[in-house]
């Protein structure tokens, strides 16, 4: 008869034990994946950051945005920290980018939900070279050494008289 009371007081505590569980992961937001667009932005660009957010509905949904540089492994210490806004079942902002020499950038979502701040998973948008216009005032617009085109037409002007002048000696 103990043993039996035991068994049932057992079973009692892990039943609510796991309805204590399955309550708390209802109350947690399900982060679908961040997506950019443009899917590759350039450095300075704006850039449109969109989730999807499940299971709850955030009371504050937020985005941070980190810029880094590849080639150098420096991140910028200035990380915006974005409002979202919910629009067609996905929360959205626009974020301008600050650094010219960002080669790609991390992005991690929070949702607010019943006080307490949740994070989803971290991730990486590398950014593509911008060949639209010039973004570091030297005025070449990454079309590599100004003025050496007409030295490669020179030189090859020149062989051609001196072939042509050959054939005719």
């Amino acid at each position: 008869m103990k043993n039996e009371k035991k068994f049932i007081l057992f079973v009692v505590a892990i039943g609510l034990f796991g309805a204590t569980i399955c309550s708390a992961a209802e109350t947690a937001p399900i982060f679908g994946e961040i997506n950019a667009s443009p899917a590759s932005p350039t450095a300075l660009s704006t850039v449109t950051l969109s989730v999807t957010i499940s299971g709850v509905t955030p009371s504050e949904v937020r985005v941070t945005v980190e810029e880094c540089n590849g080639q150098t492994g420096i991140c910028y210490p200035d990380i915006q920290n974005v409002s979202m806004s919910l629009d067609d079942g996905a929360y959205k902002a626009d974020v301008t980018l600050k650094h010219a020499d960002a080669t790609y950038i991390t992005c991690k979502t929070l949702a607010k939900t019943d006080g307490t701040w949740t994070a989803s998973e971290e991730k990486r948008i590398d950014l593509s070279e911008n060949t639209n216009g010039n973004t570091n005032g030297d005025g070449d617009n990454g079309g590599g050494t100004p003025g050496f085109e007409l030295l490669g037409v020179l030189v090859a002007v020149g062989v051609l008289l001196i072939i042509i002048g050959r054939k005719r000696a």
